[in-house]
């Protein structure tokens, strides 16, 4: 689902920064979370209503980071956060399933309402109106919010102090009050994630094969970013497992992240749709990897 704008604060969703994010879970893997002054714990308290039929939320604790990033001269601040999600039964929805956010301090008085989770959903507009679904199995609910420092110094920056100081618990409802949940039942043509994609033809939404307009450049960086991704999830599971000795790996990663980066960014034509979903299936398995 598209995110809102929240406290002067903008989604971030730009390519690039697939390559360099998952650099910070290897550093706060290395560091412990619990010494990171940038980042506040809550204990997770669900009340998903019809939802709760369908979901459940098994993280237990949530971790809030905070961090500071650069583009094109200007700076940003982030915040970050991940839980994982179970959908016990597949389940349609007229809205989708991201997950509003209250915080609440240990007397149970409300500190702040803060944004949302997403969760990405599948959609099947011929299914009327219960046409965003999820089947059974697991998921990651993402916080992922970005914008202007000007725009966080101020009410957005003392609500964080204020989290960080008297935070407790962290609330998750359905982010649309309206929502309504029903057991998924339809066939969704097309939106399956395990269907896969020629290189060279993609089906359109009524079955007529259509040739693919992809370039050799991204097939090139999408072979550099698989390796990447492979490279970066050897090294969080060294570092995880407490081997200390792989962070002398770190800075050529960096190196190659910021290079890879820049391909992102400026390759010299759009993906086509097959090249899209390669680049969606080896993000999706890093993070799977990472979780």
């Amino acid at each position: 689902m598209k995110k809102e704008t929240f406290a002067g604060l903008f989604p971030a969703w730009k390519i690039g920064g697939m390559a360099l994010g998952f650099l910070m879970l290897i550093v706060m893997a290395s560091c412990g979370g619990n010494e990171d002054p940038n980042s506040v714990k809550l204990e997770v308290k669900p009340e998903l209503g019809d939802l709760g039929n369908y979901m459940t939320i098994d993280s237990k604790e949530a971790t809030i980071s905070l961090s500071n990033f650069t583009d094109d001269g200007k700076e940003y601040v982030k915040l970050a956060s991940t839980l994982q999600v179970k959908v016990t039964k597949d389940v349609a929805s007229d809205w989708g399933f991201d997950l509003d956010v209250v915080i609440l301090d240990s007397n149970m008085n409300e500190i702040s309402d803060f944004g949302n989770y997403d969760i990405e959903d599948k959609t099947e507009f011929d299914l009327g109106e219960f046409n965003h679904y999820l089947t059974a199995g697991d998921y990651r609910a993402v916080m992922d919010e970005a914008g202007p420092k000007e725009d966080w110094d101020g009410k957005a920056s003392a609500m964080w102090e204020m989290i960080k100081q008297k935070g407790k618990y962290i609330v998750l409802k359905p982010r649309y009050s309206s929502s309504k949940f029903a057991p998924f039942t339809g066939t969704a043509s097309g939106n399956s994630s395990d269907a896969s994609v020629s290189d060279e033809v993609v089906a359109d939404e009524v079955g007529v094969e259509t040739v693919s307009a992809g370039s050799e450049d991204w097939d090139s960086v999408l072979d550099e970013y698989e390796k990447y991704c492979d490279k970066a999830v050897a090294l969080y599971k060294k570092v995880q497992a407490g081997d200390m000795n792989a962070m002398t790996e770190y800075a050529s990663l960096v190196e190659s992240a910021e290079s890879l980066q820049k391909k992102l960014e400026n390759a010299s034509s759009d993906l086509s749709a097959a090249q899209a979903a390669r680049l969606n299936k080896i993000a999706q398995k890093m993070a799977n990897a990472m979780m």
